[in-house]
């Protein structure tokens, strides 16, 4: 009867608080002091059941965070198509699946840079989802 109580209490609590989703490879691009924004680049990976949406963050070197998109955009001129970064309300990690935040890709934008970073040293951002626990990670400042 002992047994049977601890292993339903463990299950109970097991279920009380899905995986967290986990950051990998995090890294923050390094700008010059005047550049007043950065991103927040690497792998989210989701082990639950269902997808997670990224849907901002915060950090006390910056004023905001917000997802973003880099999209083509047809100009309709003869210098052709141009890339353009866009605020969406989330991006989404696909059950047991990843999302890579990257580079002329989705990612993490930091806006308001409160102070000059440093490369090597590392902030401190806390990630927002739906569907999932936030996340505080410690991630590199990077020269890329």
């Amino acid at each position: 009867m002992v047994l049977t109580l601890l292993t339903v209490a463990a299950a109970t609590s097991a279920a009380a608080s899905p995986p967290t989703v986990e950051l990998q490879q995090g890294w923050v691009r390094w700008l010059p002091p005047t550049v007043p924004n950065t991103a927040l680049f690497g792998v989210l990976v989701n082990p639950t059941d269902h997808p997670v949406r990224l849907v901002g963050g915060g950090t006390t070197v910056a004023k905001r965070c917000a997802p973003m998109k880099t999209v083509r955009k047809d100009t309709g001129s003869a210098s052709g198509p141009v890339m353009e970064m866009v605020t969406v309300d989330a991006l989404v990690v696909p059950a047991h699946g990843r999302l890579v935040l990257e580079p002329g890709g989705d990612h993490l934008m930091i806006m308001g840079l409160r102070k000059a970073l440093v490369v090597g040293e590392p902030i401190q951002l806390t990630l927002t989802f739906e569907g999932a626990e936030p996340l505080t990670v410690s991630v590199p400042v990077v020269r890329k």
